[in-house]
């Protein structure tokens, strides 16, 4: 059914509505981005900075900015960036965009399996879900996903079982635009594509729909490849580590219980709204008297359902691409009804579509407390006018740092506290600083390090951050003499922000002589958990003696006729080495660490050297066979070159890897 001009107004309105609300939210707004949300702002500033200093000769570091996530949604920001200045407003029009678009497929496509009515009131269940309403206010991907996703089915649907050449070519375009903004995109298309790819084949001129089928994977996979080539490998490791390993790091259910099969289901009325859910529900059973839909709609929702259920991995993006089918299907649901049901009903969407956008954004009217069964209804998250001090702390950071290049270390890992957020504003800001996380063991080539009082973020991640404020609150003299405190402020949870900077001074109740005969023996000391059954220990070192006592060694020297190396606190793989020697230049400590207990605690080191080092053929194999996965490893060492033949399941990988000086 072709849309009225009325329909078209209509569907304005609705975008018109959403897009004023969301510009309110993030206006008013002023906590910093979230983690992922950080993360990818981050890229669209790089992004801008690299066209604007390199043009489209930048294009492979704009492919490499991230491992996992395609460059389309974050670059579609920068180009933004050139019109406008670089606020969250400007980045979320970008967002504002792909909704507008995830709206209009959802009426084209309802226009076109169903009629205008429809299309209409499925757009305005998307556009007015709690969920949309609040990925609208955040720089995900998912919400351009849900787009991509909605408007590649439209197309689909359009290209008549691919009987159509130029909406099957224009299939490829979106395949590709699909798989440039986020990998899961063939998890949403993968169903109704194979769909229709079936009544493709069933027809009796299956060979032009073949080609034309043909012609739209070459273009999608042609298009993706620059990006999808080099990560063919790593990627599909990637995905399945973040949909088991890393749910289970983050504490989440296993993957067939009942709590795990629960969480989406349970979450699908606060997401959707409470009528959009009923309908949604309603409308699976009632699309059996839609033939023409009922398949391409089922295939597009169910099966994406399912495929996210049952991976451990549970996240409310991940469902969000889904619910513009489900608003498909809620809304033909009114098409069962008498005319005067389906009126009274889509009345009474709009009704609920306006309190549930001002519950959502606003908190107006404040949401329900009452929870069935344990199921929240509606939730809100209101913007908070309340700011955050990250200006103000890398202000100070930069100005102690005079304008040279710097590591911070941002310990907490909290929503608007980490490492992500501060990395952001430093790269929008175009400051000369590396921010990293909490250190390991030691702070080694720490500048600045930045603190928080109280929570330091989610149970799963914080067990260094813990580590270290249990360390400080314990009492840690030698560490804060190292890293005084130069700046401390408030945060709007309650807590405070903390600021320590490097800063050695000489110790004064050591000569130099004796501080390097501490050093000496410190050093066989902090060796002891990676060097054992160590023979011939030597150790020289080259410095000043007045920058000695604060903690600066130009060059140390360490050799060793024989010894067994490995991380043996966590049982690592073990070699044995010979005739070993190896040279740490410009390197710093802590000397007060070094009068008081004795104990080597390196805070930087500009240049590790291994002079030399000699491996037998046998000990490399039994260390390289030592890992998971290597057990079927056959190893040849020859006049320099190495060769390797891994047994595997599948066909077995050989190379032959040639040395050079």
């Amino acid at each position: 059914m072709k849309p009225s001009l009325r329909d078209w107004l209509l569907l304005a309105g609705l975008f018109a509505s959403l897009v004023l609300v969301v510009g309110i939210w993030v206006t008013v707004d002023r906590r910093p981005p979230e983690w992922d949300y950080a993360n990818h702002l981050e890229r669209a500033v790089r992004c801008h900075q690299i066209l604007s200093e390199q043009g489209w000769r930048g294009a492979g570091k704009i492919l490499e900015m991230s491992s996992f996530y395609p460059p389309v949604v974050p670059c579609g920001a920068a180009f933004v960036y050139f019109l406008y200045p670089i606020t969250p407003l400007t980045s979320q029009a970008v967002m504002l965009g792909f909704l507008g678009l995830a709206l209009v497929s959802i009426f084209l496509l309802g226009c076109h399996l169903f009629d205008g009515p429809t299309g209409l009131l499925a757009a305005l269940l998307f556009g007015a879900a709690p969920f949309v309403v609040y990925s609208g206010t955040k720089f995900q991907l998912d919400l351009p996903l849900a787009a991509v996703a909605v408007l590649a089915l439209l197309i689909l649907v359009r290209t008549d079982d691919f009987s159509r050449r130029s909406w099957s070519i224009t299939m490829g375009l979106a395949l590709a635009l699909g798989m440039l903004v986020k990998p899961p995109f063939a998890v949403y298309l993968f169903a109704p594509f194979a769909l229709v790819i079936g009544r493709a084949f069933r027809a009796h001129d299956r060979g032009r729909r073949g080609l034309n089928l043909a012609l739209a994977l070459l273009l999608g996979s042609l298009l993706s490849l620059p990006w999808y080539g080099p990560r063919l490998f790593g990627l599909p490791m990637q995905i399945a580590n973040r949909s088991f390993k890393q749910a289970a790091q983050a504490g989440y259910p296993e993957a067939f219980t009942t709590s795990s099969l629960l969480i989406y289901p349970r979450a699908l009325l606060p997401m959707f709204g409470l009528l959009a859910a009923l309908l949604f529900a309603w409308g699976l059973l009632a699309l059996a008297r839609e033939p023409r839909a009922r398949g391409l709609l089922w295939a597009a929702s169910l099966v994406p359902f399912g495929v996210f259920l049952f991976i451990r991995n549970k996240d409310l993006r991940y469902v969000l691409p889904i619910l513009p089918v489900g608003a498909l299907i809620g809304a033909a649901s009114l098409r069962a009804l008498a005319p005067a049901w389906r009126r009274a009903l889509a009345g009474v969407a709009i009704l609920a579509s306006i309190v549930q956008v001002g519950v959502s954004a606003f908190g107006i009217p404040p949401a329900p407390g009452w929870t069935p069964f344990g199921i929240t209804l509606l939730s809100s998250f209101s913007p908070s006018p309340a700011e955050w001090p990250h200006r103000q702390i890398l202000d100070v950071i930069a100005r102690e740092a005079a304008g040279v290049p710097v590591t911070v270390s941002v310990v907490p890992n909290d929503n608007y506290f980490s490492a992500a957020n501060f990395r952001y504003y430093a790269v929008r800001d175009r400051l000369p600083l590396t921010v990293t996380r909490a250190w390991g063991e030691y702070p080694l080539g720490v500048d600045f390090i930045v603190l928080k009082t109280g929570s330091q973020g989610p149970e799963f991640s914080i067990a260094k951050p813990r580590r270290i404020m249990e360390r400080l609150a314990a009492g840690d003299p030698a560490f804060e003499r190292a890293f005084p405190v130069i700046w401390q402020g408030r945060l709007p949870d309650g807590s405070a922000a903390i600021v320590r900077r490097r800063r050695l001074t000489p110790v004064t109740d050591v000569g130099p002589a004796d501080l390097a005969r501490q050093l000496k023996q410190g050093i066989a000391r902090f060796l002891e958990p990676y060097a054992r059954e160590v023979e011939g220990l030597r150790v020289d070192l080259a410095y000043s003696p007045d920058a000695l006592l604060k903690g600066e060694i130009r060059r140390v020297e360490v050799a060793a006729r024989s010894a067994r190396i490995a991380e043996f606190s966590r049982n690592g793989a073990q070699l044995r080495v010979a005739e070993l020697r190896f040279t740490l230049e410009g390197v710093r400590i802590n000397p007060y660490r070094l009068v008081s207990s004795g104990d080597v605690e390196p805070l930087a080191i500009e240049r590790f050297r291994v002079e030399h080092l000699l491996v037998t053929e046998e000990d490399l194999r039994a260390f390289l066979t030592a890992f998971r996965g290597l057990r079927g490893l056959r190893l040849g060492l020859e006049e320099g070159v190495v060769s390797v033949v891994l047994n595997l399941s599948g066909p077995d990988l050989a190379a032959r890897l040639r040395l050079s000086a």
